[in-house]
């Protein structure tokens, strides 16, 4: 195994293990909290049956000390005494209330900062760890392929058939790693371009490439895709095409699912964003990269699910060349700024073909 090798499973258990961990802490809260909910409609028929008592034996008491007055036979120590011993347990149950509330309290605020984390941080995490990975996959590809291209150009008879293995294993890689490329450059057309804002989720294998919102539309789903030729070519599921409003639904299912391999909190809270608005209503774009001649072309999905083109030839040499004459921030005289590594995150966040090992082309497999 090489150290590209175990670079990727160390990232990919990790983004698993990351995952894991938000689905096992999700389905961890609601118990908790069902607990909780029991225990405090305990405490309050604890406390009303208390409270109910003490009434009862003062309304008694009153009525002793009546009778007593009017010289009828009358035992109202024996009432007087349950009386203090009926308050004495309000007041231990207030006392228990009031701690239970405050461990309750406390709780709520660790439970809050925990779902925001889970919510934002960790998608955060995983996206950050999905470029890494597809960087990763990129120079590995290209490593691979380099490798195929100098046994085959050697001539070596016995080394042909090895060579041919290694390019079929390599096509593989490199539509999967293309296609990342491609989901790269639609991110950048529709927020350089049309000035989309993109939203942080947990990319699942099926279902949404990008998601991005603008003034007005809290929602916008995109699908991309790459090729040769620029031309639009959508998969066919089991749910319809990419992009209709069928498969906008059932992925938007899927991530509400917590036992589904698509579900985060965050993917869970746009899915329900969907279901809210009604998948034939979430506007939905297909972004179409054409590697060959570097531009691409962007399409709307219609109220009669036929796709209408927007906008078409693309100058993406441009885009990208405006993305790079963007001026910097100047750094203070104590903190210069060196060029953003590959692997930070400033550097995930340059374009695919700036980064290192990342070239375009054709649509994420999945």
């Amino acid at each position: 195994m090489t150290q590209i090798h175990a670079d990727l499973d160390a990232l990919q258990d990790l983004r698993a293990a990351l995952l894991t961990f938000a689905g096992r802490t999700s389905e961890a809260l609601p118990p908790v909290q069902t607990a909780v909910f029991h225990a405090t409609r305990t405490f309050d028929h604890l406390e009303e049956a208390a409270r109910g008592r003490v009434n009862d034996l003062t309304n008694h008491l009153y009525d002793c000390w009546r009778a007593a007055a009017q010289g009828l036979p009358a035992d109202c120590g024996r009432i007087k005494h349950a009386l203090q011993r009926a308050e004495q347990r309000v007041a231990h149950i207030l006392t228990r209330r009031r701690r239970f509330d405050a461990v309750v309290s406390a709780w709520e605020h660790r439970r809050h900062d925990l779902e925001q984390a889970l919510d934002a941080d960790l998608s955060g995490a995983v996206t950050y760890l999905d470029r890494r990975i597809a960087a990763l996959e990129a120079y590995q590809t290209t490593q691979l392929i380099g490798a195929a291209l100098g046994l085959g150009a050697a001539g070596i008879p016995s080394l042909m058939g090895a060579t041919i293995g290694v390019m079929r294993l390599a096509q593989g890689r490199v539509n999967h790693v293309l296609g990342r490329a491609g989901e790269e450059m639609a991110s950048i057309v529709l927020s350089r371009r049309f000035g989309l804002q993109e939203m942080t989720f947990t990319q699942p294998t099926h279902g949404f490439d990008r998601v991005f919102s603008a003034p007005g539309l809290p929602l916008i789903v995109v699908e991309s895709k790459a090729s040769q030729d620029g031309a639009l070519r959508l998969g066919r599921t089991a749910a319809g095409e990419q992009g209709s409003a069928a498969w906008v639904a059932q992925a938007a299912t899927r991530m509400t699912d917590p036992a589904s391999a698509q579900w985060s909190p965050t993917n869970a809270r746009l899915g329900r964003l969907v279901q809210e608005m009604g998948a034939a209503n979430v506007p939905t774009l297909a972004v179409v990269t054409d590697y060959a001649r570097a531009t691409a072309a962007v399409y709307g999905r219609q109220a009669n699910g036929e796709w209408a083109l927007i906008e078409a030839d693309i100058d993406l040499d441009a885009l990208l060349a405006e993305d790079a004459a963007e001026p910097m921030p100047a750094p203070g005289p104590s903190a210069p700024v060196d060029p953003p590594s590959p692997w930070s995150e400033q550097g995930a966040a340059l374009p695919a073909e700036r980064r290192e090992g990342a070239p375009g082309g054709a649509e994420r497999r999945g």
